[in-house]
Protein backbone atom coordinates (compact mmCIF):
# COMPACT_ATOMS: atom_id res chain seq x y z
CA UNK A 1 0.00 0.00 0.00
CA UNK A 2 1.36 3.57 -0.65
CA UNK A 3 2.62 5.53 1.67
CA UNK A 4 -0.60 7.76 4.01
CA UNK A 5 -0.77 10.10 6.64
CA UNK A 6 -3.47 8.87 9.22
CA UNK A 7 -4.92 12.06 10.63
CA UNK A 8 -7.04 12.88 13.62
CA UNK A 9 -9.75 15.99 12.80
CA UNK A 10 -7.83 18.96 14.74
CA UNK A 11 -4.67 17.47 12.79
CA UNK A 12 -5.72 17.58 9.63
CA UNK A 13 -7.42 20.71 10.21
CA UNK A 14 -4.11 22.67 11.18
CA UNK A 15 -2.18 20.72 8.80
CA UNK A 16 -4.84 21.69 5.62
CA UNK A 17 -4.67 25.53 6.89
CA UNK A 18 -1.03 25.54 6.77
CA UNK A 19 -1.52 24.25 3.02
CA UNK A 20 -4.01 26.59 2.53
CA UNK A 21 -1.47 29.56 3.85
CA UNK A 22 1.00 28.00 1.43
CA UNK A 23 -0.78 28.31 -1.82
CA UNK A 24 -2.68 30.93 -1.47
CA UNK A 25 0.45 33.13 -0.83
CA UNK A 26 2.38 31.74 -4.01
CA UNK A 27 0.67 34.16 -6.28
CA UNK A 28 1.13 37.25 -4.48
CA UNK A 29 5.22 37.52 -5.24
CA UNK A 30 4.12 37.93 -9.44
CA UNK A 31 1.16 40.56 -8.45
CA UNK A 32 3.58 42.62 -6.48
CA UNK A 33 6.02 42.84 -9.97
CA UNK A 34 2.88 44.62 -11.40
CA UNK A 35 1.19 46.39 -8.36
CA UNK A 36 3.91 47.39 -5.71
CA UNK A 37 7.30 49.70 -6.05
CA UNK A 38 10.07 47.30 -6.84
CA UNK A 39 10.80 45.25 -4.05
CA UNK A 40 14.22 44.05 -2.59
CA UNK A 41 15.48 40.93 -3.21
CA UNK A 42 16.13 40.37 0.45
CA UNK A 43 12.09 41.36 0.66
CA UNK A 44 10.70 38.97 -1.65
CA UNK A 45 12.85 35.89 -0.33
CA UNK A 46 12.44 36.65 3.20
CA UNK A 47 8.63 36.38 2.04
CA UNK A 48 8.53 33.73 0.39
CA UNK A 49 10.58 31.93 3.03
CA UNK A 50 8.45 33.33 6.08
CA UNK A 51 4.78 33.06 4.20
CA UNK A 52 5.06 30.43 1.86
CA UNK A 53 8.27 27.74 2.32
CA UNK A 54 7.64 27.34 6.35
CA UNK A 55 3.81 27.03 6.30
CA UNK A 56 4.62 24.08 3.47
CA UNK A 57 7.42 22.40 5.68
CA UNK A 58 5.25 22.55 9.10
CA UNK A 59 3.35 20.70 7.08
CA UNK A 60 5.25 18.25 5.40
CA UNK A 61 6.77 17.39 9.20
CA UNK A 62 3.66 16.85 10.64
CA UNK A 63 2.41 14.65 7.71
CA UNK A 64 5.60 12.89 8.09
CA UNK A 65 4.68 12.66 11.91
CA UNK A 66 1.48 11.07 11.51
CA UNK A 67 2.93 8.70 8.66
CA UNK A 68 1.66 5.41 8.89
CA UNK A 69 0.00 2.32 6.96
CA UNK A 70 -3.54 0.94 6.45
CA UNK A 71 -4.51 -2.52 4.91
CA UNK A 72 -7.32 -5.26 4.91
CA UNK A 73 -6.80 -8.10 5.80
CA UNK A 74 -9.14 -11.18 6.48
CA UNK A 75 -12.04 -8.42 6.42
CA UNK A 76 -10.22 -6.27 8.79
CA UNK A 77 -9.14 -2.88 7.68
CA UNK A 78 -5.94 -2.02 10.11
CA UNK A 79 -4.52 1.70 10.40
CA UNK A 80 -1.40 1.51 11.80
CA UNK A 81 1.11 4.30 13.03
CA UNK A 82 4.42 4.96 15.16
CA UNK A 83 1.78 5.66 18.42
CA UNK A 84 -1.58 3.20 18.03
CA UNK A 85 -2.68 0.68 16.08
CA UNK A 86 -6.88 0.42 14.82
CA UNK A 87 -8.07 -2.33 13.55
CA UNK A 88 -11.84 -2.05 12.22
CA UNK A 89 -14.49 -5.26 10.84
CA UNK A 90 -14.90 -4.03 7.37
CA UNK A 91 -18.66 -5.24 7.52
CA UNK A 92 -18.96 -2.37 10.75
CA UNK A 93 -17.83 0.19 8.31
CA UNK A 94 -21.24 2.08 6.74
CA UNK A 95 -19.77 4.55 4.84
CA UNK A 96 -16.96 6.20 2.87
CA UNK A 97 -16.62 9.64 2.95
CA UNK A 98 -14.00 10.98 0.54
CA UNK A 99 -12.44 14.77 1.85
CA UNK A 100 -14.66 17.19 -0.17
CA UNK A 101 -11.15 19.49 -0.15
CA UNK A 102 -8.27 18.00 -0.64
CA UNK A 103 -6.16 19.35 2.17
CA UNK A 104 -3.43 18.41 3.31
CA UNK A 105 -3.84 15.41 0.44
CA UNK A 106 -6.75 13.66 -0.72
CA UNK A 107 -8.31 11.76 1.76
CA UNK A 108 -11.07 9.36 3.34
CA UNK A 109 -12.74 9.33 6.29
CA UNK A 110 -14.96 6.22 7.65
CA UNK A 111 -18.14 6.14 9.39
CA UNK A 112 -18.92 2.86 11.63
CA UNK A 113 -22.01 1.16 12.82
CA UNK A 114 -21.20 1.81 16.77
CA UNK A 115 -19.29 4.80 17.64
CA UNK A 116 -20.34 7.10 14.28
CA UNK A 117 -16.57 8.38 12.75
CA UNK A 118 -13.44 6.74 13.20
CA UNK A 119 -10.95 9.25 14.66
CA UNK A 120 -9.02 9.03 11.86
CA UNK A 121 -8.60 9.56 8.32
CA UNK A 122 -6.69 8.16 5.99
CA UNK A 123 -4.32 11.08 3.28
CA UNK A 124 -3.35 9.45 0.27
CA UNK A 125 -2.21 10.97 -3.21
CA UNK A 126 -3.64 7.87 -4.92
CA UNK A 127 -6.84 6.47 -3.35
CA UNK A 128 -7.63 4.23 -6.00
CA UNK A 129 -5.02 1.08 -4.41
CA UNK A 130 -6.75 1.24 -0.96
CA UNK A 131 -10.36 1.26 -2.36
CA UNK A 132 -9.37 -1.50 -4.44
CA UNK A 133 -8.39 -3.19 -0.95
CA UNK A 134 -11.68 -2.07 0.71
CA UNK A 135 -13.82 -3.34 -2.01
CA UNK A 136 -11.88 -6.26 -1.39
CA UNK A 137 -12.75 -6.40 1.86
CA UNK A 138 -16.58 -6.26 1.24
CA UNK A 139 -17.47 -2.04 1.19
CA UNK A 140 -19.01 -0.96 -1.10
CA UNK A 141 -16.63 1.93 -2.77
CA UNK A 142 -19.20 3.10 -6.14
CA UNK A 143 -20.35 6.63 -4.55
CA UNK A 144 -16.31 7.16 -2.70
CA UNK A 145 -14.99 6.43 -6.65
CA UNK A 146 -17.58 9.02 -8.43
CA UNK A 147 -16.87 11.25 -5.82
CA UNK A 148 -14.97 14.69 -7.38
CA UNK A 149 -12.03 14.94 -4.71
CA UNK A 150 -11.53 10.98 -5.56
CA UNK A 151 -12.21 11.52 -9.37
CA UNK A 152 -9.64 14.72 -9.65
CA UNK A 153 -6.96 12.68 -7.50
CA UNK A 154 -6.86 9.54 -10.19
CA UNK A 155 -6.36 12.01 -12.78
CA UNK A 156 -2.86 13.37 -11.57
CA UNK A 157 0.33 11.34 -12.38
CA UNK A 158 3.03 10.95 -9.58
CA UNK A 159 5.68 13.80 -10.01
CA UNK A 160 9.32 13.07 -9.03
CA UNK A 161 10.58 14.92 -5.83
CA UNK A 162 13.73 16.59 -7.65
CA UNK A 163 11.20 17.69 -10.45
CA UNK A 164 10.25 21.56 -8.51
CA UNK A 165 14.23 21.97 -8.39
CA UNK A 166 14.81 21.43 -12.11
CA UNK A 167 11.66 23.57 -13.25
CA UNK A 168 12.05 26.45 -10.99
CA UNK A 169 16.00 26.10 -10.33
CA UNK A 170 17.76 24.63 -12.65
CA UNK A 171 15.69 26.15 -15.75
CA UNK A 172 15.83 29.12 -13.84
CA UNK A 173 19.18 30.08 -14.08
CA UNK A 174 19.07 30.80 -17.94
CA UNK A 175 16.14 34.03 -17.49
CA UNK A 176 17.95 35.12 -13.92
CA UNK A 177 21.19 34.82 -16.44
CA UNK A 178 19.30 37.51 -18.45
CA UNK A 179 18.16 39.35 -16.40
CA UNK A 180 21.47 39.40 -14.30
CA UNK A 181 23.37 40.13 -17.50
CA UNK A 182 21.46 43.44 -18.40
CA UNK A 183 21.84 44.43 -14.56
CA UNK A 184 25.79 44.24 -14.85
CA UNK A 185 25.41 46.37 -18.37
CA UNK A 186 23.59 49.34 -17.13
CA UNK A 187 24.82 49.34 -13.05
CA UNK A 188 28.31 48.84 -13.92
CA UNK A 189 29.08 49.02 -17.85
CA UNK A 190 29.63 45.61 -18.46
CA UNK A 191 29.39 41.86 -18.19
CA UNK A 192 32.23 41.69 -15.13
CA UNK A 193 31.76 45.15 -14.35
CA UNK A 194 30.66 44.22 -10.71
CA UNK A 195 33.40 41.46 -10.72
CA UNK A 196 36.10 44.18 -11.71
CA UNK A 197 35.04 47.38 -9.55
CA UNK A 198 33.95 45.25 -6.12
CA UNK A 199 35.38 41.80 -6.46
CA UNK A 200 34.10 38.25 -6.87
CA UNK A 201 31.59 38.18 -3.55
CA UNK A 202 29.31 41.19 -4.30
CA UNK A 203 29.66 39.61 -8.01
CA UNK A 204 28.36 36.17 -6.95
CA UNK A 205 26.04 37.45 -4.21
CA UNK A 206 24.35 39.96 -6.81
CA UNK A 207 24.14 36.45 -9.23
CA UNK A 208 22.61 34.86 -6.31
CA UNK A 209 19.78 37.30 -5.80
CA UNK A 210 18.92 37.84 -9.51
CA UNK A 211 18.56 33.68 -9.54
CA UNK A 212 16.93 33.06 -6.59
CA UNK A 213 14.19 36.02 -6.98
CA UNK A 214 14.10 34.49 -10.28
CA UNK A 215 12.80 30.99 -9.05
CA UNK A 216 10.48 32.87 -6.85
CA UNK A 217 8.88 34.72 -9.69
CA UNK A 218 8.76 31.26 -11.76
CA UNK A 219 7.22 29.52 -9.14
CA UNK A 220 4.34 32.25 -8.55
CA UNK A 221 3.89 32.73 -12.32
CA UNK A 222 3.65 28.90 -12.64
CA UNK A 223 1.26 28.35 -9.04
CA UNK A 224 -1.20 30.75 -11.04
CA UNK A 225 -1.51 28.71 -14.18
CA UNK A 226 -1.91 25.45 -11.89
CA UNK A 227 -4.79 26.80 -9.54
CA UNK A 228 -6.68 27.71 -12.36
CA UNK A 229 -5.78 24.40 -13.98
CA UNK A 230 -7.00 22.08 -10.97
CA UNK A 231 -9.98 24.30 -10.43
CA UNK A 232 -10.93 23.38 -13.94
CA UNK A 233 -10.15 19.95 -13.60
CA UNK A 234 -12.29 19.54 -10.16
CA UNK A 235 -15.02 21.42 -11.88
CA UNK A 236 -15.16 18.38 -14.67
CA UNK A 237 -14.49 15.60 -12.36
CA UNK A 238 -17.95 16.98 -10.65
CA UNK A 239 -19.96 17.33 -13.29
CA UNK A 240 -18.81 15.01 -16.16
CA UNK A 241 -16.13 12.72 -14.04
CA UNK A 242 -16.28 10.61 -17.86
CA UNK A 243 -14.29 13.95 -18.75
CA UNK A 244 -12.04 14.30 -16.43
CA UNK A 245 -8.86 12.54 -17.61
CA UNK A 246 -9.15 13.97 -20.91
CA UNK A 247 -9.33 17.96 -19.22
CA UNK A 248 -6.00 16.74 -17.31
CA UNK A 249 -4.00 16.41 -20.56
CA UNK A 250 -5.16 19.65 -21.79
CA UNK A 251 -4.28 21.46 -18.79
CA UNK A 252 -1.40 19.87 -18.69
CA UNK A 253 -0.22 20.76 -21.94
CA UNK A 254 -1.91 24.41 -21.28
CA UNK A 255 0.21 24.59 -18.03
CA UNK A 256 4.09 23.55 -20.08
CA UNK A 257 3.08 25.66 -22.54
CA UNK A 258 2.26 28.74 -20.45
CA UNK A 259 5.54 27.85 -18.41
CA UNK A 260 8.48 26.81 -20.81
CA UNK A 261 6.51 28.98 -23.78
CA UNK A 262 5.23 32.11 -21.59
CA UNK A 263 8.25 32.72 -19.61
CA UNK A 264 10.67 33.57 -23.01
CA UNK A 265 7.85 35.20 -24.38
CA UNK A 266 7.59 37.81 -21.28
CA UNK A 267 11.16 37.99 -21.59
CA UNK A 268 11.19 38.90 -25.22
CA UNK A 269 8.19 41.22 -24.73
CA UNK A 270 9.87 43.01 -22.07
CA UNK A 271 13.07 43.59 -23.78
CA UNK A 272 11.49 44.27 -26.93
CA UNK A 273 9.43 46.89 -25.52
CA UNK A 274 13.07 48.67 -24.10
Amino acid sequence: MARVTLLSPTWRLVTATLVAVSWLTLPTYALAIFLLPPVPAVVMVRSFVLGTALPWLMAWAITRGFAGSVAVRNGVLRLCRSDLELEIPCVAITALRPWRVSLPRPGLSFRVRAGGRVPLGVAIDDPAELLDALAGGGIDTSAARGHPSVVHALTRRARPWYGPFVKFGVLGVLPASILFYTHQHIAYGGTFGQYYLEGPLPYFTTFAEYWVTTAVLLVSYASVWRAAAEILVWTVAATAPSRAHATRRIVEAVCALAYYGGVPAVLALRYGAG
